[in-house]
């Protein structure tokens, strides 16, 4: 019979403060305890995992590997737990939630500033990180943080809901004044074009590398010089000077639109679009994802799409906003 190691939470409480400076009697003091009581809780734990938390026979004590482990992993959980009691308790009461957002490079550049300002009148607590979209989805897989605004659907994830507010279709961005030079109607015409000029892309620790990639690969394009960058300004910064071309949707466009009349975008043959998502994986948030999806729709519709309308109308034709998807 499998041994039982289910840990309970009191004493993993009692153990964490402990393991803070390995000092059973502060410990005891800090929380309204007798030493004894620290020290059972400890033991509990060890008699469940088999193995020693702390080297009593060093002084001072200290923690042991499994000790050290069983810290860096509990503290994280213990915190998760806490915020999730307390957002329950939150919604039961009808205050404001504790939410933490994770935008991707786009989505942070285009709409966070003004997210976020909608969701303080909302939230308690309101914290934002911006990343790429693997490290984005590597956040909401951990539960680092509550709501995703994505181009990944983590569709391996059962537990993960996605509402789908925008597609965008890829386009071939070129240096205006090659684009004005040949007349390109085909893609055979778009690889002549270019002749040797250098592909550029982003890395491929990058969800835009493997949708761009795979456009790439399907158009048979001669392989070519090849250059990464890490960002949307860079690349068509790069492109506006005449040293490369590459296969961006609008909004990464949009990023560096003081650069834009600089640069041609062509449609490409096939229908490649990029997709985005609020993501969440826990029920609690949905309600608040829900409004984070209506706030985007308003953003775009009357603060971005008019603006990206007076700097680069034809940009519009390559965007749709998914308004009603809930």
């Amino acid at each position: 019979m499998a041994k039982e190691t289910n840990l309970d939470i009191p004493s993993l409480r009692i153990f964490l403060e402990t393991a803070k400076d390995c000092n059973m009697t502060r410990a005891a003091d800090t929380l309204g305890i007798s030493q004894p009581a620290v020290s059972a809780a400890i033991k509990k734990i060890e008699n469940k995992l088999g193995s020693a938390l702390f080297d009593r026979d060093r002084r001072p004590m200290q923690l042991t590997t499994a000790g050290r482990l069983l810290w860096n992993r509990a503290f994280l959980i213990l915190e998760q737990l806490d915020d999730l009691a307390r957002s329950v308790q939150n919604s039961i009461e009808g205050k404001k939630p504790d939410v933490r957002l994770g935008f991707s490079d786009c989505m942070g550049a285009c709409v966070s500033p003004l997210l976020m300002n909608d969701l303080l009148e909302i939230t308690e607590n309101l914290s934002g990180k911006c990343g790429s979209t693997p490290f984005v989805s590597s956040l909401l897989r951990l539960k680092n943080i509550d709501i995703a605004l994505s181009s990944d659907p983590m569709e391996d994830l059962d537990e993960t809901h996605a509402i789908h507010f925008l597609t965008e279709r890829f386009l071939f961005i070129l240096p205006k004044p090659l684009a004005e030079r040949r007349k390109i109607l085909c893609t055979q015409d778009l690889i002549s074009a270019v002749g040797n000029l250098p592909y550029l892309r982003f890395g491929k620790e990058t969800f835009d590398f493997v949708q761009s990639e795979r456009i790439y690969r399907s158009l048979h394009f001669m392989d070519t010089r090849r250059i990464e960058v890490d960002t949307n300004f860079a690349m068509i910064n790069l492109i506006a000077l005449g040293k490369g071309w590459s296969i961006l949707p609008p909004l990464s466009m949009w990023m560096a639109r003081e650069y834009i009349d600089k640069v041609e975008f062509i449609r490409l043959t096939n229908e490649a679009t990029r997709r985005y998502y609020v993501l969440y994986n826990d029920p609690v948030f949905e309600i608040i994802s829900r409004k984070i999806y209506r706030f985007i729709c308003r953003i775009f519709k009357k603060e971005i799409l008019p603006e990206m309308e007076k700097v680069c109308p034809a940009l519009l034709e390559h965007i749709q906003l998914h308004e009603g998807s809930i």
